[in-house]
């Protein structure tokens, strides 16, 4: 592609009427101006100017030359427009990916909130419990629920830490007991996570009140990655499951489940809101993560046992 400044300069010196005024306009000498349109009618082959002591007129190719550049310096100046226009105020699309049952829980209910706050935003939100490549899949922002990984091109702020308990329904305990230790729970069903699971069992890492660390290797009846399946499983009698506690707070309320071990929990997770290094963030962008950095966190609070 050509230099498009001399496209520019040559409709400039057009529409203001000669090089001088067109000089004054746009900030560039005169000199410059005259050298850049010469070098133009040199490379096209063809005079766009009759130029006189007096006067300065289009050339028949000078005029179709003259009337695609102004569509081109109009189209430039209006993307250069669409991303000030962006960068005045919260507008435009927002990417979001998050976990489902927090989407379906928090950012439900939330998000409302921040687009009435902010009408002219946009948010496409994709709830998943895959971890989303944030650059490559395009997302202004992700939360994340699995352990961070490494990534020079990406911030990570923690929301909140967010312990698993054992929890199982309170009829499947009245007709198999109540394991008195960690080291009972294999003799039980159990749903599992897919993350748990390695060839021929799952096995969970649980921490006691006083730091002590226990492993246990069992043989889950159900193993899925989603949590609502695995909440469903435990409240429907399936088996004891390790699941975050702000997934079983509401039905701990209700004593459809109840806690098993209390005194022992798993591996806390860590909720983190991912995006890529803040350097040219539009304002859209900035605004939903300072909304997300004070909201997330205090439902996460609520609804902590």
């Amino acid at each position: 592609m050509e230099d498009l400044n001399d496209i520019y300069f040559f409709a400039s010196v057009v529409q203001h009427g000669g090089f001088s005024a067109a000089a004054r306009v746009i900030g560039v000498e005169k000199t410059r101006l005259s050298r850049r349109i010469a070098a133009l009618e040199k490379q096209l082959g063809v005079r766009l100017l009759q130029r006189t002591t007096r006067a300065l007129a289009l050339t028949e190719a000078g005029q179709r030359f003259f009337d695609r550049c102004v569509a081109t310096v109009e189209g430039a100046q209006a993307a250069y427009n669409s991303v000030a226009e962006l960068r005045k105020e919260p507008a435009g699309v927002v990417r979001l990916s998050s976990p489902v049952f927090l989407a379906q829980k928090c950012l439900a209910y939330s998000l409302p909130t921040y687009m009435m706050a902010n009408p002219r935003v946009s948010v496409f939100l994709e709830p998943t419990d895959r971890t989303v490549s944030v650059i490559e899949e395009r997302f202004d922002i992700a939360i994340r629920a699995k352990p961070m990984i490494e990534d020079a091109g990406l911030i990570a702020k923690t929301l909140r830490h967010s312990q698993r308990v054992l929890v199982a329904s309170p009829a499947f305990l009245e007709r198999y007991g109540h394991p008195e230790s960690p080291a009972e729970l294999p003799k039980f069903s159990a749903a599992a996570s897919s993350d748990d699971t390695f060839e021929g069992g799952a096995r969970w890492i649980l921490t006691s009140l006083d730091s002590h660390t226990q492993h246990v290797e069992f043989k889950p009846r159900l193993v899925t990655s989603d949590l609502r399946v695995r909440l469903q499983a435990a409240i429907h009698g399936i088996g004891i499951a390790l699941l975050p506690e702000q997934v079983v707070f509401a039905p701990l309320q209700e004593r459809i489940i109840e806690r098993v071990l209390p005194e022992w929990s798993g591996a806390k997770n860590i909720l983190h809101l991912v995006y890529p290094t803040p350097r040219g963030m539009l304002p859209s962008v900035r605004a939903l993560i300072d909304y997300l950095l004070i909201h997330v966190p205090a439902w996460l609070h609520e609804n902590s046992i």
